[in-house]
């Protein structure tokens, strides 16, 4: 595979690993909101606060992450002497 490929593959994988967690984010959000709601039309349910997790709590997004940076990383040209 030529360099350009490396590059390519780090970056689908860097933003891969944005997605996640950006997903997990947004499933949060929605679960808190939907028990809110449910307040709010003064039906039974448990305080729920949300819990946003950190970016090392999932193994996926931290994995992807470094897969990147290293496969970006290997993507640039050396020097050669």
């Amino acid at each position: 595979m030529g360099n350009n490929s490396y590059k390519i593959l780090g970056t689908i994988f860097m933003i891969v690993s944005g997605g996640l967690y950006t997903i997990e984010r947004i499933v949060e959000k929605l679960s808190a909101s939907i028990v809110a709601a449910g307040y709010a039309s003064h039906g039974a349910g448990i305080d729920r606060t949300p819990y946003y997790s950190g970016f090392f709590d999932n193994f996926f997004v931290w994995f992807f992450f470094f897969l990147g940076f290293l496969l970006l990383a290997f993507g640039f040209p050396k020097r050669n002497k």
